[in-house]
């Protein structure tokens, strides 16, 4: 699996290599990927006519016609002949979008979702501030002005402070202005959390001093020269609601994939050659979880570099209040001109212009064809709330941290609470073993997704947690209370019971032998056959929950006394529960089989009807479907049973 947030960041061919590497049959060479491409612009027209409930036009009809199977056929007709928004017409429309992206569309190794298809995120507030130019700088600039540089001496124009010093000067922030603005700006965002990003991790660190020491502010430095342990530290102050420091000051790379969306101030030092860098930066505020508009506050020197990419990024590409996916591509086609604009520190009206337009064309561009196809193909809107309202119900479930107390409370790791819905987990003193996950200095958890989108260094706990999983393989595994002994009331069962009766409960799993590239399991996963029988080998129906709530333990001793006493019974119970769970077996693994057909012949099937009309789909694809079907169908119906646990109840 590849996951990209800038697919194209390093140009289509760049784009394409990747996806030759995660399947080269699909995507055998670069001039048919580029010709494919072209061949869905049309169909994505096609689709989103249907999506906008309009009347088809003749083009779109014609296009279908030639498309279209048997089945997408009769959805066609139903469209034709049923009034628009009436439910049959939206049916018909939806399960023919479905037909035309399975059949005809990118296919399911890639995905897209952006912005506009996802929606929910805040708004932008850009807040520019124009400053003078100190005479300090103007040398500077003034001397560089008539040589030949390459990128990266490009990038130092827009980080005076960083030119500054390169000359050999000390104290850059005594005379620049960004750092009396900066002090101000603090001052008046008093009880806002502000996040500093600046291009060098040295700027960033004389920053954080700087606050210190003049205005005793606690501002931290989050730079690459920290280790992962102080960046965690770092951030987790920046987080603290209510003891953390006001103000994080960042570095270009130290910044990197890190989330501050609980920060609404964003202060660009500096700004980056590079657009999609931009869009990194704002992205550390402006992402999932962010429930507020966000303030970009942008202090640039005027007469300098830093104006000139301020107004280009502004006025040609808007980057600061949308995000600008075509960013890096528009800089490819205009490097030169923007570059010749820095030494002479003025941008021209005509750069703004052609950036505009180009911007403008790529945007359409990507709003066609593949691109667009692949937006609709990734987000499908009905299944899309399907999940997500799983997901929170998911949240809301308080089963989760109930499991994990009493796992924590039975391998021996003390709890302590660290604040709403967030535990600190440390080895106890009668820790068992080693618990997978869990150091010696302990880890902080938590069972919120908001407080660990704000907090990044609580561990989530979901039941998908590897350390959620491991506990549960853990238990599942271990002997310990596979077979126990206790006493329950007679009157729990029944009022007319007899004290001194054994009952036994036993609990038998059906399950195949699983294959890594088969995974049985997901058709017939393990599945308990629970088995609950009186001393006579009569069948009850105890319930489980009602043995938990009134049992009482029994002394070690009296429990090696009743088993000498009660062998033989034991033993018959046991032979008993075994034939009755066998018994039960062959139903389960019938609604294994049938699951196991109707979703692996049902891909067959898609498979063979897709190929006749879409060369994308080898034989090879088929042929795996059909060897899954068989082989799963072979282990489902050899799957075993295996007594897992036995308990022993005497009735008092």
């Amino acid at each position: 699996m590849l996951l990209t947030a800038t697919p194209e960041q390093l140009g289509r061919e760049s784009h394409y290599a990747r996806l030759r590497l995660l399947d080269p049959n699909r995507f055998p060479d670069f001039n048919s990927f580029v010709e494919e491409e072209e061949h869905y612009e049309p169909i994505a027209q096609a689709v989103e006519e249907l999506f906008s409930d309009v009347q088809l036009s003749s083009k779109t009809l014609d296009l279908l016609g030639k498309l279209l199977t048997d089945t997408g056929a009769s959805f066609l007709q139903m469209i034709e002949k049923t009034e628009l928004h009436s439910s049959e017409n939206i049916d018909a429309r939806t399960n023919l979008i479905d037909q035309l992206l399975d059949y005809h569309g990118t296919g399911r190794v890639l995905f897209r979702n952006t912005r506009a298809t996802i929606k929910g995120f805040p708004g932008r507030e850009l807040y520019a501030y124009s400053l003078s130019l100190p005479q300090e700088y103007r040398s500077l600039y003034t001397d560089l002005s008539n040589r030949d540089m390459d990128e990266d001496e490009i990038k130092f124009l827009l980080c005076p402070e960083s030119l500054y010093q390169r000359e050999g000067n000390k104290h850059w922030e005594k005379i620049d202005p960004r750092i009396s603005w900066l002090i101000e700006k603090l001052k008046l965002l008093k009880e806002k959390k502000v996040l500093v990003i600046c291009a060098h991790a040295g700027t960033a660190i004389d920053i954080s001093k700087l606050l210190r020491k003049k205005e005793g502010m606690h501002a931290a430095a989050f730079h690459e020269g920290l280790s992962l342990i102080e960046r965690d530290r770092a951030a987790a102050y920046f987080a603290d609601e209510h003891e953390g420091s006001q103000v994080l000051i960042c570095s270009e790379i130290g910044s990197e994939g890190r989330n501050f969306q609980f920060a609404h101030h964003l202060v660009l030092f500096d700004l980056p050659l590079n657009p999609d860098l931009l869009e990194q930066r704002i992205g550390r505020l402006d992402r999932i979880g962010q429930r507020q508009t966000i303030n970009i506050h942008v202090p640039y020197i005027e007469e300098t570099p830093q104006a000139v990419m301020f107004k280009w990024y502004e006025e040609g590409l808007g980057a600061f209040m949308e995000t600008c996916q075509a960013g890096q591509s528009v800089y490819e086609q205009i490097e030169t001109e923007l570059h010749a604009d820095f030494l002479a520190n003025k941008i021209t009206q005509e750069l703004i212009h052609k950036t505009g337009k180009i911007h403008q064309q790529l945007n359409d561009a990507m709003h066609k064809g593949r691109d667009r196809l692949l937006e609709y193909s990734s987000c499908r809107p009905a299944i899309a709330e399907a999940l997500k309202d799983k997901a929170i119900k998911e949240d809301n479930n308080t089963i989760l941290p109930d499991y994990m107390d009493l796992v924590f409370d039975c391998f021996g790791i003390n709890t302590e609470f660290h604040s709403e819905s967030s535990y600190i987990l440390n080895p106890g003193e009668r820790m068992l073993s080693s618990f997978p996950g869990l150091t010696d200095e302990g880890m902080s958890i938590t069972y919120s997704r908001e407080t660990a989108l704000v907090h990044e260094d609580r561990q989530y706990l979901t039941w998908e947690h590897p350390m959620v999983g491991f506990a549960m393989d853990m238990v599942l595994s271990s002997e310990l209370g596979n077979a126990t002994v206790c006493t329950l009331k007679h009157e729990s069962i029944n009022p007319e019971a007899s004290p001194g009766t054994l009952l036994m409960e036993a609990l038998y799993v059906l399950e195949p032998v699983d294959k890594i590239d088969v995974q049985s399991s997901r058709y017939l996963p393990p599945t308990t056959i629970r088995i609950m029988l009186d001393e006579h080998g009569n069948r009850l129906s105890l319930e489980n929950n009602i043995i938990n709530e009134n049992q009482a333990k029994v002394a070690p001793e009296i429990v090696k006394e009743i088993i000498k006493m009660k062998a033989d019974v034991i033993r018959m119970l046991l032979d008993k529960s075994r034939n009755l769970a066998e018994e039960e077996s062959p139903e389960l693994k019938q609604q294994a089989a049938e699951r196991t057909h109707d979703i692996l012949q049902k891909e067959v099937d898609r498979l063979e009807h897709m190929r006749k009309v879409n060369s994308n789909v080898r034989p090879e694809e088929i042929e795996h479907f059909r060897d899954q079907l068989q082989v799963t169908s072979e282990l489902i119906a050899s799957a075993s049973i295996r007594l897992d646990a036995l308990r022993i109840i005497i009735t008092i």
